[in-house]
């Protein structure tokens, strides 16, 4: 990456940055982690069920450094890696929500420029299921 490039990485970043802190925080009611979940419990089994020959694949290979150069099985791996992350951020905001413990509204922000940007280039996804809690951390109310 060259120094104009990392420049204006962080120039966003910096923007980005100075935009959460001006983001108030809010609660959120309980159903956002057990949504966020589920929709990683559906990405991971969808992983397996629709890439199924290509984890054939990689199982045949011995898992270890079988990415290599082959673009199918890295965009495999990452779909099933995403999968998991989104789990662990699930629970999160499970944690978040049982302990009533403000969520800030940039989690919501984020998602929500996740989801828009992921559709672009995606259409036919389940980026839509980003849409529902991402749009209630940002606009939901507590009551």
């Amino acid at each position: 990456m060259n120094n104009f490039c990392l420049s204006t990485v962080l120039d966003c970043y910096a923007l980005f940055e100075k935009m959460c802190a001006k983001i108030e925080t809010r609660y959120v009611k309980k159903w956002v982690g057990n949504w966020i979940i589920a929709t990683a419990i559906i990405h991971t089994l969808f992983a397996f069920i629709v890439f199924k020959d290509t984890w054939k694949t990689i199982i045949s290979n011995g898992l270890f450094n079988t990415v290599g150069d082959d673009a199918k099985i890295a965009g495999v791996v990452f779909f099933f890696l995403w999968g998991f992350l989104f789990f662990a951020f699930g629970f999160t905001i499970k944690y978040l929500e049982k302990h009533n413990i403000p969520l800030p509204k940039v989690i919501g922000f984020g998602l929500l420029i996740n989801a828009i940007i992921a559709l672009i280039f995606v259409p036919e996804s389940g980026f839509w299921l980003l849409l529902p809690p991402s749009i209630f951390i940002l606009y939901g109310r507590n009551k």
